[in-house]
């Protein structure tokens, strides 16, 4: 049985303890990481956001959301 996406996020999260949204992407084809971060929270996933500064491709600035799993997974 193939792994939801959810559950992709969650062990890439339990494994490297971030991900952001191009990660998702590139990585897996997950396109609504914020989504499935909100259905975690919802079932007690313990999961901060961190904004980051970056630049564009054209040299721009901008900035995108980490985010981080805390307490080892663990839902409380």
């Amino acid at each position: 049985m193939a792994m939801t996406q959810k559950k992709i996020i969650l062990t890439h999260l339990q494994k490297k303890g971030s991900i952001d949204s191009m990660s998702a992407i590139i990585k897996y084809g997950i396109t609504r990481l914020a989504s499935y971060i909100f259905h975690l929270r919802c079932e007690g996933y313990l999961i901060e956001s961190e904004r980051k500064k970056v630049r564009t491709r054209q040299g721009a600035k901008t900035s995108i959301t980490v985010y981080k799993l805390k307490c080892n997974g663990e839902r409380y």
